[in-house]
């Protein structure tokens, strides 16, 4: 990927125009030319895995209570009045990408099952600020495109012999700004850095190096 033009995902689909983590993102941020997305997972109380970035519904849903104790038939629908998304429903849906980012712990057995039941594997990058889930997932799977999330501070304070310890397979998710900061530290990883933290993809047109994949609000 290091040599062709990065691939842009809407960050939680198309969300500067449409409701976050909705079917209606997520097909908004493919209409417009973007190559796929970026949605956060994680389980009902029975064990279905679904899209959803806080752990309470209560910011983009039309009701409250968070989703770990309820079932699914108990679930509100969404403001924009979709039934809250099944990572399932996300997955067939044509994109290149899907950056699945594991929310609440642990969440990532049922994210892997749902992504193998539909094939997917090839389609999908899982990520987390969590590291310890992350690791379990490559550890249950290693075909899986797994990548560490970090925070800005957190990016700020790597080193460069920390980088270089990491497994040379997982992907790397730090913000933009961190990457703007110390692009050097970056550069190495260029073909497998994921960056988030953006507005549109123009924000990083500066960078001295190409990342594999950009993850924007809109474009």
């Amino acid at each position: 990927m290091g040599t062709q033009r990065p691939l842009i995902l809407g960050h939680r689909g198309l969300s500067s125009k449409h409701l976050e983590n909705s079917l209606e993102a997520f097909r908004a941020a493919l209409a417009a030319g973007m190559d796929g997305f970026e949605l956060d997972v994680q389980p009902s109380r029975d064990g279905v895995c679904l899209v959803l970035h806080d752990e309470d519904l209560a910011r983009t849903a039309n009701g409250s209570g968070l989703l770990r104790h309820m079932k699914v038939a108990e679930l509100p629908h969404l403001k924009n009045g979709e039934p809250l998304p099944r990572l399932a429903d996300a997955l067939e849906l044509p994109a290149t990408l899907i950056n699945v980012e594991l929310k609440g712990e642990p969440g990532w057995q049922q994210a892997l099952a749902t992504v193998e039941a539909a094939e997917a594997l090839d389609r999908v990058l899982f990520s987390s600020f969590e590291h310890s889930e992350v690791l379990q997932l490559w550890s249950a799977c290693e075909t899986a495109r797994c990548g560490f999330l970090w925070e800005t501070d957190e990016a700020m304070d790597l080193s460069a012999e920390e980088l270089a310890d990491l497994p040379e397979a997982l992907w790397l998710h730090p913000p933009l700004r961190a990457v703007k900061t110390r692009p050097e530290l970056w550069a190495p990883y260029a073909d497998r850095l994921a960056l988030w933290g953006m507005k549109t993809p123009t924000e990083a047109k500066d960078l001295p190096f190409m990342p594999a994949v950009l993850i924007a609000d809109g474009i």
